[in-house]
């Protein structure tokens, strides 16, 4: 009888035990205090331990049949370390907002959730959790719903990015000459080429599991090349095979570089830009079953709608390189998008200038994800902001047309040149332009290697940029220079006489001790103007003049004055630009040297941005402006733009000429340009405003059989807005069919624009 009591006694004490062991004691709320706790602090595999064997299938007593809406403790870790990663959590709140029991083993458990992320706003949601006893101990029905309501089973919380738009560059008058442009995508739809159960069954095939592992193996199959070949196969290769009857797929363009992964059901094929695309082939197309052809929603390229228009200036984009990348990640928030070698950047020119305010900055979403990998919903979004718009100085049309007469009037693959057009009382360039030239939309479309080559390899360089790369002996146009340094210096007067003795167009300087270097030359002039004073000698560009002026002004008030006018500095311009020099670096000056530089020759090497910014000062009471391409950036967002940034004038060197200095030589520039004289300059023939200007050439090549021709000029008396500088620069033959081709170039460019008069009779209808 004693025995038989006891016996009950124990079985009572195991059953309370039991009762109270489960979760250490836990009743129905503290439980679910405990599983938070342990998520919170990243404990899972305790928080594991509180959830219910229905689901927690590591937590049953007796193995039970696997199902979709069960979770492994490795599962659940992976679930929970994933979801704070991807939404960057850290921290979490909650607050039970009701707890109602069901029956004495069930419960439900309202509560509120905030998660709060790095970078986003806080996700709050409200939530609710069941409970019921299980051996005695409360346990959690979770579920991934308790995380995210809309959140289900085989579900994920994912981030994508939405990817900033490049901006614009436009000229000063608002035409868009880089631009971004939908590409056509071919693309297919896999669903419609193999159905889901044939992958399935495939699956099975190869890798001995059930139906239900297969259908959650699918998708992992899918994004992966190798795999998706491996369960595709033979509609893959077929479907090849179609698509290359249309799409002309090059030998690197095997099945395996076509057909690369399957994304929410889609399989990016091919993508081009509307000017490679057909409209017969893309119908074509579009009758294979499975393919699509979307002419706007994946993805945009680069396209300049004026092809070579400015090509050197405005540069191209093309795919990153691991130094590229690195540079431009340098101190970028992760969150703006970072670049990848997959990144289009800015190679040259403009485009890789503003690399930076042109890329604008990524957006990213965060999304429920299904398993198919489509999108359930969004959960948070941050808009992207679409790269600033860069607006230039260049007048669009004077631009078109420098282009054009530089294209009209050159010819020959032995002939190339520059032109600059300034504003000198501003520093804008209105126009800048060097030939031959090239069509940007190559570096997109893609050259063949045969049309690079020949690029490549043409005589006249079409890839070197002559306007601000280019270094050239001036010639006779830096005898201005020489000028002015000789009276401000105070070394000579504009009635200056020269009375040395030249024979046969030849002179030997004297006073220099003995002269041990070749003698100066001048060109031979038929009714030379006397006497040999300062504007007669401009007149006729007469070399021995100013070398005579270098040498009395003397090496070092002349360079001096020189570098006053920026020769030797780096030129302040927003585009990279070769430095200018009187001298070679290393070498000394001689006699002889400083003597050819009087006149241009020697080893003088200017640019020719370089000597418009030095002509723009005598238009500009003597100081240098900071030449300027940049006139402007936009913030566009739909129809409204607003300005972020606007260029202002500076100063680039005060006082290089003094205005007294300028106004003696705008009557001699002025004369050498008088169709009536007998100037150098007197082809010009500007007919509708006044102008002065200087020539100047200079002999090239072993055999001096070619020449460097300048031109370089400005208006007088014209209203401000009016105001130009414009500078040719040709290197051609040195033959008479050259000889005027840099006048036909400035003529135009240094016209007035015809106003048509008011007053007019109408014109004639018929």
């Amino acid at each position: 009888m004693i025995k038989r009591f006891l016996l009950i006694l124990l079985a009572i004490a195991a059953a309370f035990s039991c009762a109270c062991s489960g979760n250490n004691g836990s009743d129905d709320s503290t439980v679910f205090d405990l599983f938070m706790n342990a998520v919170k602090s990243g404990q899972y595999a305790e928080a594991y331990s509180f959830i219910s064997e229905k689901t927690a299938i590591d937590n049953a007593l007796s193995p039970s049949s696997s199902s979709a809406k069960t979770v492994t403790l490795t599962a659940f870790e992976s679930f929970w370390s994933k979801f704070n990663d991807t939404l960057h959590v850290t921290d979490m709140e909650y607050k039970v907002v009701e707890d109602a029991a069901q029956s004495d083993s069930k419960r439900s458990i309202q509560y509120s959730v905030r998660y709060k992320c790095d970078g986003i706003d806080d996700l709050a949601y409200n939530c609710e959790i069941g409970l019921s006893v299980e051996n005695g101990a409360w346990k959690l029905l979770w579920e991934p719903s308790c995380v995210i309501p809309e959140l289900d089973w085989g579900e994920s919380v994912a981030r994508a990015q939405l990817k900033a738009q490049r901006g614009d560059i436009l000229t000063k008058d608002g035409t868009v000459i880089a631009t971004n442009e939908p590409l056509v995508t071919v693309y297919a739809v896999l669903s419609e080429i193999v159905d889901n159960s044939t992958l399935i069954k495939r699956i099975v095939e190869l890798d001995g599991v059930n139906g239900d592992e297969a259908k959650k193996r699918v998708s992992g199959y899918l994004s992966k090349t190798e795999s998706l070949h491996r369960l595709c196969e033979p509609e893959l290769s077929e479907l090849y095979i179609r698509l290359g009857e249309l799409l002309e797929f090059s030998e690197e363009e095997t099945p395996k570089n076509v057909f690369k992964s399957v994304i929410n059901d889609f399989m990016t094929i091919k993508q081009f830009s509307p000017e490679q695309s057909d409209a017969e082939v893309l119908s074509r197309l579009e009758k294979i079953p499975g393919i699509r052809v979307d002419m706007k929603n994946y993805g945009s390229t680069r396209v300049y709608p004026y092809g070579s228009l400015m090509a050197h200036s405005l540069g191209y984009v093309g795919l990153a390189s691991e130094d590229e990348v690195k540079s431009l990640n340098k101190d970028r928030p992760a969150e703006h998008g970072l670049y990848t070698t997959d990144s289009t950047v800015g190679k040259s020119g403009i485009e890789r200038l503003y690399e930076k305010e042109l890329r604008g900055k990524d957006g990213f979403y965060y999304y429920i994800k299904r398993a198919d990998g489509t999108v359930k919903t969004t959960l948070f979004r941050h808009e992207c902001e679409n790269g600033l718009d860069v607006c230039l100085t260049v007048d669009f049309d004077l631009q078109k047309r420098t282009e054009e007469l530089l294209d009209v009037v050159m010819f020959g693959e032995n002939t190339a040149g520059a032109v600059i057009v300034m504003n000198p009382g501003t520093g804008e360039v209105d126009a800048l332009a060097s030939y031959p030239t090239y069509d940007l939309n190559k570096f997109i479309l893609g050259f063949t290697d045969e049309e690079y080559k020949k690029l490549n390899e043409q005589e006249n360089k079409p890839f070197v940029d002559r306007t601000v790369r280019g270094l050239y002996p001036p010639g006779s146009t830096f005898k201005v220079f020489t000028a002015a340094a000789a009276l401000d210096t105070g070394t000579m007067t504009e009635d200056y006489i020269f009375t040395g003795r030249i024979v046969n167009d030849y002179w030997t300087p004297t006073g220099y001790g003995t002269w041990i270097w070749p003698r100066i030359k001048r060109t031979s002039v038929t009714n030379r103007t006397m006497p040999l004073n300062m504007a007669n000698c401009m007149l006729h560009s007469d070399n021995i003049y100013f070398a005579n002026a270098a040498l009395k002004v003397g090496e070092d008030k002349l360079t001096e004055y020189l570098n006053g006018f920026g020769m030797s500095s780096a030129l302040p311009f927003e585009l990279t630009n070769s430095r200018s020099q009187i001298i070679s670096p290393n070498e000394r000056m001689n006699y002889k040297l400083l003597a050819d530089t009087g006149y241009g020759q020697g080893q003088v090497l200017i640019t020719p941005l370089q000597l418009a910014t030095m002509f723009c000062a005598l238009r500009n009471n003597g100081d240098l402006p900071t030449p300027r391409i940049t006139d402007s950036m936009y913030k566009t967002s739909g129809v409204y733009s607003d300005r972020v940034m606007k260029s202002e004038y500076s100063t680039w060197l005060e006082d290089a000429v003094s205005e007294n200095t300028i106004e003696k030589l705008d009557p001699m520039l002025e004369a050498v340009v008088d169709p009536s004289g007998r100037g150098t300059g007197r082809s010009l023939r500007v007919t509708n405003c006044d102008v002065a200007g200087k020539t100047g050439s200079a002999e090239i090549g072993a055999d001096k059989s070619r020449i460097i021709s300048w031109f370089a000029g400005y208006r007088l008396n014209v209203e401000e807005q009016d105001e130009r500088v414009v500078v040719v620069m040709l290197e051609v033959p040195d033959t008479s069919a050259y000889s005027l081709l840099k006048f036909q170039i400035a003529r135009e460019l240094l016209m007035l624009d015809e106003t048509p008069d008011p007053n007019a009779a109408p014109s004639d209808m018929n």
